[in-house]
């Protein structure tokens, strides 16, 4: 799944790759919030709405971590429907990592 989420969260915007949205993923376990992810955060419309214009660390890990759990959610509902465009969209970017990452 962690492959899965780091694809996801390049297509939010939040990582510029997958192997930067692995790094990412592991901060967020350890509770904490690099400064590239807090950039990326502070350029995003809807995070600026949610959390306000000063965004710390502590708000943006907690927001994160409500936002993969949706992911997650999202994520089984693109397997079990591959037709869905944004299933298709997902599953494009994630082919494309994987085809050059096999072994994940």
């Amino acid at each position: 799944m962690e492959t899965k989420l780091a694809v996801w969260l390049v297509g939010k915007k939040y990582a510029e790759n997958v192997e930067e949205g692995m790094e990412f993923l592991q901060a967020l376990e350890n509770n904490s919030c690099p400064d590239a992810l807090l950039d990326y955060l502070k350029k995003d419309l809807d995070v600026l709405m949610a959390l306000g214009g000063n965004i710390s660390s502590d708000k943006a890990v907690e927001y994160l971590k409500d936002k993969l759990k949706s992911a997650e959610k999202l994520i089984a509902f693109w397997e079990a429907n591959p037709k869905d465009t944004n299933a298709i969209f997902f599953n494009k970017r994630l082919q494309e990592y994987l085809a050059t990452h096999p072994e994940e």
